[in-house]
């Protein structure tokens, strides 16, 4: 009995002796912080040095321990001189593993906590490029149903882009890929702003024609939405017929008129049609109204001269009756 009593105390000296062996492995005490820190997340003892340990990787293409070792010295050396490096190293790295979104993150982590840096069109640059990497991602299936993740980081990237430098290098470019990004994600109403934004913050863009005509076209898709009204649609052909007005491009024009004509073609079908359903209930003076206004309003519709010929035969069954 004495026998096991006494196994069972070396036993349980030896699991202790082990966890603090353990213990020691993974928390030293630094005197310069005065705190227990774990090895596996000490740094060097200067920025410089930390920094080339990181290269190291960086250049070994070890992009994951790249990544941890640029972060430690962003974090803990945070005003150093090669803090601002390091954060932005870290954005290199995630690129380099294709894992494009927390490379933005990064990236902007870099500029919102180093906005001094001396490299921020680059960095720009890079969000850019992501933003259109997510902008052509085909968006994933779940039962048969897209879902928008790649456009709404898209549209979250491309935003960022704008704001971080509104008159940069790639802010037009920026405002023109997010009204794409929300039309492709069927935002239309957003996308109408977006591309109006950028006709009145960049009047002398390349995409300014574009851009006009994206508007007007965005507005018409908005019309065509169940919960929109007539209201919609007068607004999509009231953006059309300032774009036709002030551009000059002949082949966005035509296109721009073909579309104006469809929507046309719609509303008065829309008034066609209710007149129709008044004549149907014997209301031949509302019938009348309605026919009037598709001749008046759109007489070079497809229904005009058949709301005419409807109007001579109510006005022709008046008198015979």
């Amino acid at each position: 009995m004495r026998k096991f009593i006494l196994n069972i105390i070396i036993f349980s000296l030896t699991a202790v002796l082990l966890v603090v062996n353990t213990a020691e492995a993974y928390w030293i005490w630094t005197p310069e912080t005065k705190k227990f820190v774990n090895p596996k997340y000490a740094v060097k003892d200067s920025p410089k040095e930390q920094f080339d340990w990181a290269m190291s990787f960086y250049n070994g293409k070890d992009f994951q321990r790249a990544a941890a070792e640029f972060g430690k010295l962003a974090k803990q050396y945070e005003f150093s001189e090669y803090a601002s490096k390091a954060q932005y190293h870290v954005g290199l790295c995630y690129e380099n593993m294709q894992k494009y979104y927390i490379a933005f993150e990064n990236y902007q982590k870099t500029i919102d906590n180093f906005p001094q840096i001396a490299n921020t069109d680059e960095i720009l640059a890079r969000e850019y490029n992501i933003g259109n990497i997510y902008l052509n991602k085909p968006s994933p299936k779940v039962l048969k149903t897209d879902i928008m993740a790649p456009l709404d980081r898209a549209v979250e990237i491309f935003k960022k882009v704008v704001s971080n430098a509104p008159y940069g290098k790639y802010a037009e470019d920026a405002q023109f890929k997010l009204g794409q990004a929300l039309k492709k994600s069927e935002r239309y109403e957003d996308a109408v702003e977006a591309f109006h934004r950028l006709a009145e913050d960049y009047p002398n863009s390349k995409f300014i024609a574009q851009a006009m005509f994206e508007e007007a076209d965005c507005a018409y898709k908005a019309s065509l939405m169940p919960a929109y009204d007539a209201a919609s649609t007068d607004n999509a052909i009231k953006t059309f017929e300032k774009f036709v007005s002030k551009n000059k491009d002949a082949e966005l024009s035509k296109e721009a008129d073909k579309t104006m004509k469809r929507l046309k073609d719609n509303v008065a079908e829309k008034s066609f049609r209710t007149a129709e359903f008044y004549e149907s209930q014997g209301k031949k003076d509302a019938a009348i109204i309605y026919y009037q206004d598709v001749i008046d309003s759109y007489p070079n519709s497809f229904f005009a001269s058949t709301a005419k010929a409807k109007i001579e035969a109510l006005k022709n069954k008046r008198k015979a009756g």
